[in-house]
């Protein structure tokens, strides 16, 4: 439960961030300082993501026949797509560490930024989402000891 929240915090502050740093990017280094943090929260969050995402593609990949199945696609796509906006991610993200002076990239690169913050945003938040659905208890297992 504590990763759920950690992405679902991550989803958020990255959304957030994403659609309110044009309102003040004039104030220069700002914007930069909180992208900053969130990059390391987002990193966090990728590999937490992958971690999970590679173990449901593995549980679907063993279920039943070789047939396709909502589960085993929904699984692979969501691994798939995580792998690559992870390897978007960390190349970016090393890119902006070794730039000197810090944060000056290409337009290139900068333009990647703004593909991958909304998918690491979606990655995120149906990954919070999926691991606060399976970890929270059920509604059979509260009312068991009740009659």
């Amino acid at each position: 439960m504590v990763f759920a929240v950690i992405l679902l915090f991550c989803s958020v502050a990255v959304a957030v961030q994403f659609m309110v740093s044009p309102l003040y990017a004039d104030l220069g280094q700002a914007v930069l300082v909180v992208w900053y943090y969130l990059d390391m929260l987002m990193a966090v969050s990728l590999l937490v993501a992958l971690t999970v995402q590679l173990q449901r593609k593995r549980a679907a990949d063993r279920g039943r026949g070789d047939g396709l199945s909502r589960e085993r696609l929904e699984a692979n796509t969501m691994f798939y797509m995580s792998v690559i906006v992870a390897l978007l991610f960390f190349r970016n993200w090393f890119d902006l560490l070794t730039s000197n002076p810090l944060g000056n990239q290409s337009v290139s690169t900068l333009v990647v930024w703004d593909i991958v913050d909304p998918l690491v945003v979606i990655i995120a938040g149906l990954t919070g989402c999926r691991l606060w659905r399976n970890s929270a208890p059920s509604a059979g297992y509260l009312n068991a000891g009740r009659t």
